[in-house]
């Protein structure tokens, strides 16, 4: 056996070895004063909004490069197509009737500096009012907004080290209650030198605790209560620590994997794997999973089509991810990159 093959076989048996552990296993870092969870706002920051990300378990901030890892990590714009303009929406099925909606566009200058602009939204759908009188509901319904966006800039401080930073203004609105942020981003990315191999670290989602504003009026025997004071939030900041690399190629074939590490501030810390293979550069074949104890997690996978044109790249990614309890999830991607081609690092 050749070793390439060899080191194919050791990010297979990695990934194997991900999804075999037990959910009740030891942290893989120490969870600072236990379970943390419901101790952060801002929830659906958390949904991947891109199926590539998705398709490998989130674990994207040195592999993916599309306008949309300015979501993940802003410093990877510097590593998308070689072409001034891209564009990038998504959409997702979620669990309930729930969608989610994404659009990045970056705009790549002559210094091979990046700009970019994103936007992800959900919406509920019509949910039933209910109270602790009438838990069948009200004959009312009413439905919830969450809004992200944000302005990213990615520079390649060297040929091998980038930097980028978004920021973002976030905004949840219910019917009887809104709360509004402004959060950071922060990623670098390295190149080692040696079979592709990258470095990357990022931050995100980091800002101060707000409090919402409204009024909110509670049922109760006899009379109705008023509330209009409520607890601050604070955004649900992670850190996330990756390394990837070429794990094998042979002519019209090649292998990426990456590695990723998660420490989330209101969760327990997760260790993710993703493979993701192509072939000639125009068909993608992807897999992921992301260990967390308590989540139900499933192995997600993904496909991806690259068909180039002569006015541009266009781009189409799937992605399906397996949660127990809860169900599966669908993800589709659209990219699409034009102008004259520029020169990369």
């Amino acid at each position: 056996m050749t070793s390439k093959f060899r080191f194919l076989g050791v990010w297979v048996q990695l990934l194997v070895l991900g999804a075999s552990l037990s959910p009740a296993q030891a942290q893989w870092l120490p969870a600072f004063g236990r379970s943390r969870v419901g101790t952060a706002g801002f929830q659906f920051l958390k949904i991947h909004p891109d199926a590539r990300s998705a398709a490998l378990s989130g674990n994207a901030i040195n592999l993916v490069n599309e306008p949309s890892v300015m979501f993940w990590n802003p410093a990877g714009l510097v590593h998308g197509e070689d072409r001034p303009w891209s564009v990038q929406a998504g959409h997702l099925s979620y669990w309930s009737g729930i969608r989610m909606q994404s659009l990045a566009l970056a705009r790549r200058l002559s210094t091979g500096e990046v700009l970019a602009f994103g936007l992800r939204h959900l919406q509920t759908g019509p949910m039933k009012v209910t109270t602790e009188f009438q838990p069948t509901g009200t004959g009312q319904t009413f439905n919830a907004t969450n809004t992200s966006m944000g302005l990213a800039y990615a520079k390649p401080l060297t040929d091998r080290f980038a930097l980028g930073m978004s920021l973002n203004w976030v905004y949840e609105q219910m019917p009887d209650w809104q709360v509004h942020n402004a959060t950071v981003d922060l990623g670098f990315r390295y190149d080692v030198g040696w079979r592709e191999t990258r470095l990357a670290v990022g931050i995100n989602h980091f800002g101060m605790n707000v409090t919402p504003t409204g009024r909110l009026v509670r049922p109760t025997l006899g009379r109705n209560d008023t509330l209009q004071t409520f607890e601050s939030l604070a955004p649900p900041t992670v850190l996330r620590l990756g390394l990837s690399s070429l794990v094998y190629q042979e002519q019209d074939h090649r292998v990426d994997g990456v590695v990723q590490l998660n420490h989330p501030t209101d969760q327990a810390e997760s260790l993710g794997f993703g493979l993701e293979y192509r072939y000639r550069e125009w068909m993608f074949v992807r897999s992921g999973y992301e260990h967390q104890s308590g989540s139900g997690q499933g192995l997600s996978w993904g496909l991806g089509w690259r068909i180039p044109r002569a006015y541009g790249v266009l781009q189409l990614d799937y992605a399906f991810v397996g949660r127990s309890g809860l169900g599966p999830t669908h993800r589709l991607g659209l990219m699409w990159s034009g102008g004259k081609r520029q020169e990369v690092l």
